[in-house]
């Protein structure tokens, strides 16, 4: 699984292509490296990789998926972005995007459930979808007061992220 990796300013694409034993073949933006790795104590790492060993301390932040990472004086700031990850924060900035006026999914999925009608007028917090995506069943929610123009898509209807769900005014 290809993974973001978030090291402050710098944004890597990693994937473990496979492990044996304490070896982990790593692919960083498509360079591919052999580490001979091994945990010393929880979150403590010794790691060996073209012949030059490194001692990284990884400590859980209170964020989830975020870590500070120490390599002997320096610090870094680590967030690890899955795809989960891309799904809760773009959910997070709305619950579904309704910018220019459309509700969206971020990401693809199936439309379980139709909540409204054309002509209909909705309270802000009032949920107009229900989609099924990644296993979960998210309901997409207007920000504010509004009134549904058109229903762009129907029940049992594949959806791909991004996709005008509802029209709203």
């Amino acid at each position: 699984m290809k993974l973001e990796i978030n090291i402050g300013e710098r944004c890597a694409e990693v994937e473990l292509l496979d492990r044996k034993g304490n070896y982990a073949f790593v692919s960083v933006d498509g360079e591919v490296y052999k580490l001979d790795y091994l945990e010393l104590q929880k979150g403590n790492y010794s790691v060996l990789n073209n012949h030059i060993s490194y001692n990284l301390e990884v400590v859980e932040t209170d964020k989830p998926k975020k870590y500070k990472v120490s390599r002997e004086y320096n610090h870094y700031d680590v967030e690890v972005v899955d795809a989960e990850s891309k799904y809760l924060k773009a959910r997070g900035k709305g619950g579904g995007a309704e910018d220019d006026n459309a509700i969206s999914s971020p990401m693809p999925g199936k439309v379980v459930k139709i909540l409204v009608e054309e002509g209909d007028e909705v309270a802000a917090g009032t949920a107009v979808v229900i989609v099924s995506a990644m296993k979960m069943e998210s309901e997409y929610k207007v920000k504010q007061d509004r009134k549904i123009i058109e229903v762009c898509v129907k029940e049992g209807d594949n959806i791909d992220g991004g996709q005008p769900l509802v029209i709203v005014e």
